[in-house]
This record gives structure tokens, sequence and C-alpha cells, in this order.
């Protein structure tokens, strides 16, 4: 499983070649196999593509609209902890939600495919945990 460690130890070595991990190719029938991975490779690279051409193309412009999306309690709080560190330890008083979660994932390490590969498990763990638990 992929965390934080993982993910900055990855920006360390940028520089230095790396081999993309293998494919995990799910239990499925012979058939799909192919198509299944063609098209998860595919997607990953559109993916990849998007967030450097946004990037370029955006620079630090932040959205007009507020994006939402759902996280768990657990990251809840970290966020709250994390903004109350910053207004409280380095008196930080405009710190705030947003502000916290653009420093954490404005960082181009993260968008890599290498760095996607990593999160496979964890992705797959989240959405196994959503559907098992509505």
């Amino acid at each position: 499983m992929a965390d934080y460690s993982q993910l900055m130890d990855l920006e360390k070595t940028k520089k230095a070649p790396v081999s993309p991990a293998p494919v995990q190719k799910l239990p499925s029938p012979q058939s799909s196999n192919r198509s299944t991975t063609q098209s998860t490779h595919q997607s990953t690279k559109r993916l990849t593509k998007r967030s450097i051409n946004h990037s370029i193309d955006a620079g630090n412009k932040i959205l007009d609209k507020p994006k939402a999306f759902y996280i768990t309690q657990r990251l809840n709080q970290h966020i709250d902890d994390a903004v109350r560190y910053f207004q409280e330890e380095h008196n930080i008083k405009k710190a705030d939600r947003s502000i916290i979660i653009n420093a954490i994932l404005d960082n181009e390490a993260y968008w890599t495919e290498e760095a996607l590969d990593l999160l496979v498990d964890r992705v797959i763990s989240q959405l196994t945990h959503r559907l098992t638990n509505r």
C-alpha cells in the first residue's frame, strides 16, 4: 500500500530512470483481461497527459467554483488537525482546508504513472469498501 512517505521517496528518486510498475490483472475471463488492462492503461495515460496539460495551462489559477468530493471521517479529522496545527503552531491564521489540500496535492510527482500505480491497491480497496458498506 502506498503512503505519503513512499510518494515522497518517489519524488526524491524522480531523476533516476524508473521502470513502470507491472500492471496487476484482476482474475477475470481470458477474453476480457486484455481489454481491461489496455483500457486501464489508456485511461491512466489520458489522465496523466490531462493533468500535465492542465498544470501547464492553468498554473496556479484557482477554480472559480468549489469542487466537492466524499472523504472518510478519518481524512476529515486529519485535515482539521492540519488546519489547526498551521493556525496555532505556525500562526498562519489564514490557513484553511482548501489551502492544506492544495499544498498536499499540488506536487507533480504524485501524478505520474509510477505514483498512480502505487495507489492501485488503495483505490480498489476503497471502491470495494464503498460497494460493500452501502
